[in-house]
């Protein structure tokens, strides 16, 4: 008998001594699927992402492809100022929304935001059809606004996936779209007229059916997540309308430092519309698109795979930055490094193979665009320690100090010296933007303020 009780405690500590040793073991391979999820799904973007912008150079030529890349623009400043807002909020409190049992509460409040969203979208719409400013867009304002919208909550869908660490929903969804796109566009435009309208109705038809695709694997999968990845509290103190109001306080500083920002990030084919032809615009577009391209595949993959982790395990926002963070930052710094190197060279013979040879002409500002892409991404990296703390409002200087850089230089470059003014208008900018930046963390650094339990713990 004791012989019996002894044998089985021995088998007890063994499986225990195995399943601390395993429990490491289990996690990193779960990383590593998680990972290759994200690098999957970031390379489709990038590859479909290019043969985008090759079928659409192809189809509509230097002129239209500028129009496309101003609608482009729009919408883009739409999306940044509200649903980027929205997007940060649903990646950063869905764990304490766990934690403490509150899901369904979270996505109400995040209908809510992106209902608002919406709204404002279409009120600025019939506000330009009541001064007459629609004339002034390169596109059907009425696309525009749907697409805006609906990019947007898809958008707002997939930065919850990524914060619910559902890489595998977010890789199939994204890699559908990267490749489903550029078939849309040649069918639409086969069907119809090649022009710059029907090539964005194509980005519409695609964004609704990988909408659709999100919802419907997003709601296959969500019963299956487990409770035991959240650690789990009880605090009374937090209710709904708590954390409704939470995450609407958390966003608002986001919609402030888009509306700064979204001159810096998508104006220059804003600006040079005024000044440039189209088939200028159209030819500076492809450039930025080529060497923004591989650098937001690179900091993406970082960021999805590193943020939801840094928020999960940390999600009051009270621990203070370690080796992981400095590891990303140096990771971040060699990989941008590289790839502007690489697609500066290369900008000769890589513009004719991802458009047409029509693009050509401008080829040296590959240089400037390329490092000012560079110097941007690395900029955009350093806002994690504000969002830590729930201190974004620290990088809303930066952010308008960059934007004015960029109106300001381009008001006196682009007149005199057309696109190429616009190229180093756009490095010294990224570069003012950058040092801005490191002032601000500078600044947090010497001025920490930890969050307070009670009033935000996500």
């Amino acid at each position: 008998m004791k012989m019996a009780v002894f044998a089985e405690e021995a088998l007890d500590n063994a499986t225990s001594s195995w399943n601390a040793v395993a429990a490491p073991a289990n996690r990193r391979l779960t990383y590593f699927g998680e990972l290759a999820w994200v690098a999957i799904a970031q390379g489709a973007i990038f590859l479909g992402g290019l043969a985008t912008v090759k079928v659409a150079a192809m189809v509509l030529g230097p002129a239209d492809y500028g129009k496309l890349s101003v609608a482009l623009a729009i919408v883009g400043i739409a999306q940044v100022c509200f649903y980027g807002a929205i997007s940060q909020t649903a990646m950063r409190f869905l764990a304490f929304a766990s934690a403490h049992n509150l899901l369904r509460d979270y996505k109400l409040s995040l209908v809510k935001l992106a209902g608002i969203a919406g709204a404002l979208i279409v009120s600025a719409w019939i506000l330009a059809a009541i001064f007459g400013l629609q004339r002034l867009a390169p596109i059907p304002v009425a696309i525009l606004v749907a697409y805006a919208i609906i990019s947007g909550a898809q958008m707002v869908a997939i930065s919850v996936c990524n914060a619910a660490r559902m890489r595998d929903v977010v890789g199939i969804a994204q890699t559908a779209e990267a490749f489903i796109r550029p078939l849309l566009i040649v069918a639409v435009t086969y069907m119809t007229v090649a022009s710059a309208p029907n090539v964005l109705v194509a980005y519409l038809i695609t964004t609704c059916l990988v909408g659709i695709a999100i919802v419907a694997l997003w709601a296959a999968k969500e019963d299956k997540t487990r409770s035991s990845d959240w650690d789990l509290q009880s605090d009374k103190g937090v209710t709904s309308g708590h954390l409704t109001w939470t995450m609407t306080t958390f966003a608002a500083p986001f919609v402030v430092f888009a509306v700064l920002g979204a001159l810096g990030s998508h104006g220059e084919r804003l600006l040079l519309a005024k000044w440039a032809t189209w088939s200028e615009v159209g030819a500076y577009a492809l450039m930025a698109q080529l060497v923004m391209a591989p650098n937001v595949l690179f900091t993406a993959v970082i960021n999805q795979f590193y943020f939801p982790l840094v928020f999960q395990f940390d999600p009051g926002g009270t621990r203070k930055t370690t080796r992981g963070f400095r590891l990303y930052l140096l990771i971040s710094i060699l990989g941008v490094t590289a790839i502007t190197t690489i697609i500066a060279w290369s900008a000769p013979l890589l513009i004719p193979l991802l458009s047409t040879r029509a693009f050509l002409g401008h080829e040296h500002l590959m240089w400037f665009l390329g490092l000012s892409a560079g110097l941007f991404c690395l900029a955009q990296q350093l806002v994690l320690p504000g969002l830590r703390l729930n201190r974004p409002a620290i990088y809303m200087p930066a952010k308008l100090v960059h934007s004015l850089a960029l109106l300001g230089l381009s008001l006196v470059l682009v007149p005199k010296w057309g696109i190429d003014g616009m190229g180093v208008a756009s490095l010294v900018a990224s570069a003012t933007y950058l040092s801005a930046m490191l002032l601000a963390n500078a600044w947090l650094k010497r001025n920490p303020k930890p969050v307070d339990s009670a009033e935000v713990e996500a």
